[in-house]
């Protein structure tokens, strides 16, 4: 299978510079690594290629966790390639591929793709049980005919830029932060639903937003969001939880766009994270959230710099 996978993305007689891993959210660090990727198969006159896992590893090796993602395994590749890949191969990741040595692994490379050089990042280890380690790897590269090189984690303000970290801190809220270790805002891509058209009936429609289960979302809370569907974009406040006003029981993403006036059911769009505002409140009346979602807009009006703070 893995044979015929890089086979797609295989030239006759071409050189190739290779890197491996997740990339999930493809994030600054990422970026960094396909840049370095791609100057090096410029030098040599080869391209830049990504081996991308999906799901990631540890989903196969340890079943039962639950695994989320920073964006689908489709904007994963959009994005490897605006970073600099020539070609990207989404490698299933499967028990047979867990159980393939270091040695059958880079030697495909070598045979399919023209590898003259690996490039990977600090936590790259290859083959069945990880046994390909750097070590390993650069006397495998001598045998056959490769170099490797790995690239120290990018920091930033004294911080590892990690996918993992870059989970943490949306599950915390901090969005800012996330969108510095990204390189952009954090964004989700769903589908819109009719709801309960509660937020019409107080006069503040939304947009039910249906994002895929494996796509994570930041802590519930309100926030300030840009939304954006059909090539345009608009100032929104989004809530994510479970409604405790209603007695919700399932936790939805609902965006009140601003400035907008029309028909969105089915339509497919982005919700763009840029700052949590405040948590879910259980408030005991309609009245009283009513008022609380108007004191939310002009926040989010002041957030997105569409109008200055209101002073009370």
């Amino acid at each position: 299978m893995l044979r015929e996978i890089l086979a797609k993305i295989a030239r006759d007689h071409s050189p190739s510079v290779v890197t491996i891993g997740t990339f999930d959210g493809v994030h600054r660090g990422h970026q960094r690594l396909l840049a370095e990727v791609s100057r090096r198969a410029r030098e040599r006159n080869a391209r830049a290629i990504v081996l991308s896992f999906n799901p990631r590893p540890a989903e196969v090796l340890r079943p039962g966790v639950p695994s989320f993602y920073l964006c689908s395994v489709d904007e994963r590749v959009e994005r490897l390639c605006s970073a600099g890949a020539d070609a990207v191969a989404v490698v299933p990741f499967t028990r047979d591929v867990a159980h393939t040595t270091a040695l059958e692994f880079v030697t495909l490379l070598v045979e399919t793709l023209g590898m003259r050089e690996l490039v990977g990042g600090p936590d790259l280890a290859l083959g069945r049980g990880r046994e390909g380690t750097p070590e390993v790897l650069r006397a495998l590269g001598d045998r056959l005919g490769f170099s490797l090189d790995i690239m120290p984690a990018l920091e930033i303000d004294g911080e590892a830029v990690h996918s993992s970290e870059i989970h943490r801190l949306l599950k915390e809220g901090n969005l800012e932060q996330a969108a510095t270790f990204l390189g952009r805002p954090y964004q989700v891509t769903g589908q819109i639903v009719h709801g309960e058209a509660r937020g019409r009936a107080i006069g503040a429609p939304t947009a039910n937003v249906v994002v895929p289960d494996q796509i994570l979302l930041p802590r519930d809370g309100i926030y300030a969001v840009h939304f954006a569907h059909d090539g345009k974009r608009w100032p929104g406040a989004a809530s994510l939880g479970y409604r405790p006003t209603f007695d919700g029981t399932t936790r939805l993403l609902e965006v009140h766009v601003l400035d907008f006036d029309g028909d969105l059911y089915g339509a497919t769009c982005q919700v763009e994270f840029v700052r949590w505002l405040r948590p879910e409140i259980r408030f005991e009346s309609v009245n009283d959230l009513i008022k609380q979602i108007a004191q939310d807009v002009r926040e989010v009006r002041y957030v997105l710099g569409i109008e200055e703070r209101q002073l009370h």
